[in-house]
């Protein structure tokens, strides 16, 4: 049975499919005893429940690491009726019950802990001791099982991620953006497309350095995922360009986006080893399918020319796309945004 979950759990390719698969199984392996994993955040400050079964639930579903004796010590931690162990912070229930931490550790590190409670722990002294070699297997598979996801995980992300801002990279905003085209057409829905540009990078990169240059691109980057609902996907195009693709939103939601963003960016007051940095301005460009074009290819061509009208008109300015996307079409017309600020 172990191998079968260690079968199970390393064809998962996400987390919630692991922990769906953990929830069901832990019932089969650990008949009787309520249970949860819990793991760790990637900052390290927090334990967070991600999988549970059975009828009783006597742990915290978030909580500090040192609030788990498990987690502290780094091995085993037993409490109950009649012993004398500290119970951790994290438990809920009166002390009646018995429980065990166990953390899950693999790869040189501590992903987080299987707790598991016994409600008759003091009618059942024996509860753990009968079940400790498979609650060992158990562990041992879970903890290499949720590793190699983790490092699966993490290795997905470099490969769709900006190293410099940590925005999606242009491989994935294409990607994505293809597949949520698709998706408004069956749907009926339309689709925004915002291209952006930081005005005068280079110059700024000749006055005050390269690394001054990536701190405004960061905080650029900051500023647009501050802005951005759960549903966009914000990406580094390449160099100081940035794109924002809004599914479900008009042209005019699009232009209204486009000028907080600008306004937001001109407001941003950067020092970088005790220099001001000055302003940072940035232009726009925003087209929307399906008026400007029903493929990624048009809608980027668009919005990179309303992104280029932005910046022949003075930068630090928004301009949208105006065209008709039935039949033939006639050359975009680009009106600029008036500026609010």
């Amino acid at each position: 049975r172990l191998v079968k979950l260690g079968e199970l759990l390393q064809a998962c390719v996400t987390f919630p499919e692991a922990f769906s698969v953990v929830g069901t199984a832990m019932a089969e392996f650990l008949g009787g005893l309520s249970g949860t994993v819990h793991l760790t955040s990637a900052s390290r400050n927090l334990v967070e429940e991600m999988a549970h079964w059975g009828d009783v639930r006597s742990s915290a579903t978030q909580f500090a690491p040192e609030d788990c004796w498990a987690l502290r010590r780094g091995q085993e931690h037993v409490a109950g009726p009649g012993m004398l162990t500290p119970r951790c912070a994290h438990i809920t229930e009166n002390g009646k019950k018995g429980y065990v931490c166990m953390p899950l550790a693999a790869q040189g590190e501590t992903l987080g802990i299987l707790h598991l409670c016994e409600p008759n722990a003091a009618e059942k002294p024996q509860w753990l001791a009968e079940r400790q070699q498979i609650l060992r297997g158990v562990v041992d598979t879970l903890a290499l099982a949720l590793a190699n996801l983790r490092l699966r995980e993490t290795l997905r992300q470099q490969s769709i991620r900006d190293p410099n801002t940590s925005l999606f990279n242009r491989r994935y905003l294409e990607e994505t953006s293809s597949r949520e085209l698709r998706r408004m057409e069956r749907s009926g829905q339309p689709l925004v497309i915002i291209m952006l540009d930081v005005d005068h990078f280079k110059q700024f990169n000749d006055t005050f350095g390269h690394e001054a240059g990536d701190l405004v691109l960061k905080q650029v980057a900051a500023t647009l995922i501050e802005h951005a609902r759960d549903s966009d996907v914000v990406s580094r195009y390449g160099g100081e360009e940035f794109a924002l693709v809004m599914p479900g939103s008009s042209v005019q939601e699009g232009a209204e986006r486009a000028e907080a963003l600008r306004q937001a960016i001109r407001k941003l007051h950067l020092t970088h080893r005790g220099r001001t940095l000055g302003t940072v301005t940035a232009s726009f460009g925003v087209a929307a399918y399906p008026e400007h074009g029903v493929g990624w290819a048009e809608l980027t061509n668009a919005a990179d020319h309303a992104l280029y009208e932005a910046k022949g008109n003075g930068r630090d300015r928004v301009a949208i796309a105006l065209g008709n996307a039935s039949g033939e079409r006639p050359p975009i017309q680009l009106v600029p945004v008036p500026k609010s600020s």
